[in-house]
């Protein structure tokens, strides 16, 4: 991937709706969310001409009558247009998937497939991002501790993928991941845990075969 020099100068607006009841392990509620970030066109500066949206929305759904078994569903959306024909994206905006979503490069979280190795590769198979993107995921918890110490464990399918532009979008090929794992709150750390996802689909290396089991670490963060 060629290195490029960029002026960029963005704004970013996010409008959101939150009823959750409980901000580290929701039981029940909704969260909405919908961000549109602009870089250059008609009226900021720069060499930088897009324009990237972020739909996302979350329902939490508690069963049997109950606080400690919910049902978790999650849906996403990306979309990076140009201002400009044949605008160049820095590699930072775009769009990248797979394992956690930690590190430098922000990542939407694939359980089941290593960190960013979900999406469009080039000649030498290197991931390069993308301008459109969608996961879908269904998650079940179960709450074996509440009081002192929150203890969670789960079980969940996931499927999502990115694309390298619009036009190339197929949101019936996902690549799809199940699999289980647990959250415990320990203060003053915070939330930590564990997934272990199984990769129903060939990511890489591109053998025919599923990628596997992957176990993923979970630190800092809410459900």
């Amino acid at each position: 991937i060629g290195l490029s020099k960029f002026a960029q100068v963005s704004l970013t607006q996010v409008i959101s709706r939150n009823s959750i009841d409980n901000p580290i392990f929701p039981s029940y509620g909704s969260n909405f969310s919908l961000s549109f970030q602009m870089s250059g066109g008609p009226v900021l500066p720069g060499n930088v001409n897009f324009h990237k949206w972020n739909l996302q929305s979350e329902w939490y759904v508690p069963l049997f009558n109950s606080s400690r078994v919910t049902l978790y569903l999650n849906s996403e959306f990306g979309y990076i247009g140009e201002f400009a024909d044949n605008a160049e994206i820095p590699f930072n905006d775009r769009f990248y998937m797979g394992g956690t979503g930690l590190g430098y490069i922000a990542t939407t979280p694939l359980r089941g497939y290593e960190d960013q190795s979900v999406g469009p590769r080039n000649a030498n198979g290197q991931i390069f991002g993308g301008r459109a993107m969608t996961k879908q995921t269904a998650e079940l918890r179960l709450a074996l501790a509440i009081n002192p110490i929150p203890i969670y464990i789960l079980g969940f399918v996931e499927g999502g993928n990115v694309w390298e532009t619009w036009k190339k979008a197929d949101f019936t090929d996902l690549k799809r991941s199940a699999g289980f794992g647990a959250r415990i709150q320990v203060n003053p750390i915070g939330l930590i845990g564990f997934d272990y996802g199984f990769g129903f689909d060939d990511v890489l290396p591109r053998d025919g075969n599923p990628d596997g089991w992957k176990f993923h670490f979970v630190f800092g963060r809410g459900f």
